[in-house]
């Protein structure tokens, strides 16, 4: 079955954004580019947050291209580039990629926080695109519980500019 991975990461410092886009550039070529990949997409959305999507035919395929270059390089550089780091995947049975909505929809309910060394990251929250609203999702510190609701809702994703 199709596994789709959504990540969201949000740039700590806009200096770092041609780095940064240098390196995400590189990882969207490596993905439609590896085996078994079904498609892949990126967007950039409000406060310096990027979005990428993309699908692969099962589990270890996918797992194939994080173990390798250039994606396992840039995925050690996330505490340079990120104040926060968030991921979630899951199967379907259709081989195409969602669409942002869902996307958004699956990463504010089952999302991980990247073990970063933000205060962020540490306490298990991550801040979405409308800057206001925090989700608690599951983090790297083993005290973060599930998801819960604190003040409004993020806002879902809104396309700017496409990789």
């Amino acid at each position: 079955m199709p596994v789709i991975v959504v990540t969201r990461l949000r740039l700590r410092d806009p200096a770092l954004l041609d780095e940064f886009f240098t390196d995400a550039v590189a990882a969207i070529e490596q993905a439609q580019q590896s085996q078994g990949n079904l498609g892949a997409d990126a967007l950039a959305d409000a406060n310096n947050a990027w979005w990428s999507v993309t699908a692969w035919q099962d589990r270890s395929l996918m797992q194939g291209f994080v173990d390798s270059q250039p994606h396992l390089g840039i995925s050690t550089r996330l505490d340079h580039y990120c104040d926060e780091a968030t991921f979630v995947d899951w199967e379907q049975a259709s081989p195409d990629l969602p669409d942002w909505r869902t996307s958004w929809r699956h990463l504010t309910a089952d999302g991980k926080v990247a073990a970063l060394l933000t205060h962020a990251a540490r306490i298990g929250f991550a801040q979405f695109a409308d800057g206001g609203g925090r989700h608690r999702v599951r983090g790297s510190d083993p005290r973060a519980r599930e998801r819960r609701p604190h003040g409004a809702r993020p806002a879902e994703p809104v396309a700017r500019r496409r990789l």
